[in-house]
């Protein structure tokens, strides 16, 4: 759900606004169930994708419900408000829709990569580039282990670019950073974060969602903002 989308959607609550009830639940907090924190709420295996989603995430949840349903919102970034509020509280959330943090952004795929730093969704610094890495081999042998070797060190020749550009760009901002991401492939990245040192800068702020990037050129950094200000909202009915 977009930053409008959900906008709406908190407008749309606020006109049913009567009998809703909320709380807040803090970034990287652990919930064994909802139960444990709204009274008389019943079991129902319904609850566990949301309740999967806020305990896998470390934004934090919104969370509102009445007598049919229970809302869980899990906002792009950490929220945080009162733990129980009496009727509907949307607030915090308003409020960080509104907001303009420093974001950073480090894309990572065999062959392509880009970063970029933004001020709310404004596009501050970035570069992409390109950087040559053999495809798999399927054949095995000798002439398949040749080819892994060679793989292997173009990867972690592209490694070692993007951690070199990563820090020319970001050395202006490393204090001033709010959040960070990294996107692209998930196999990528864990060679890429065992490779760049210089990621630990980040570590305070490093967000746990991964962005799935698929082309990580300048397009996408400069489409990245409506992704990065994407919400999830679970609806749930109450049996």
């Amino acid at each position: 759900m977009s930053r409008t989308a959900l906008e709406r959607y908190v407008a749309e609550l606020e006109a049913a606004a009567a009998s809703i009830q909320t709380v807040y639940l803090e970034p990287g907090s652990t919930v064994k169930s909802f139960t444990d924190v709204i009274a008389g709420l019943p079991v129902t295996p319904a609850f566990d994708a949301p309740l999967a989603a806020v305990n896998a995430g470390d934004v934090g949840a919104a969370v509102f419900w009445d007598n049919q349903t229970l809302r869980v919102v899990l906002p792009p970034l950490p929220v945080s408000g009162k733990p129980l509020a009496t009727g509907l509280h949307v607030a915090p959330l308003l409020e960080l829709l509104q907001t303009e943090p420093m974001i950073g952004v480090c894309m990572v795929r065999l062959g392509r990569f880009g970063v970029g730093v933004y001020q709310g969704s404004k596009l501050l610094d970035s570069k992409t580039d390109r950087r040559f890495v053999k495809g798999r081999h399927k054949k095995g042998g000798s002439s398949s282990n040749r080819f892994r070797r060679i793989r292997e060190k173009q990867a972690d020749e592209l490694y070692k670019k993007v951690c070199t550009v990563l820090q020319e760009h970001f050395e202006p901002y490393e204090r001033k950073l709010d959040h960070f991401f990294l996107g692209g492939e998930a196999s990528t990245l864990v060679g890429f974060r065992g490779r760049c040192t210089y990621l630990k800068t980040f570590e305070n702020v490093l967000r746990a969602r991964v962005l799935d990037i698929r082309e990580p050129g300048h397009e996408a950094l400069e489409k990245l903002p409506r992704t990065l200000w994407e919400s999830i909202v679970y609806e749930v009915q109450i049996p």
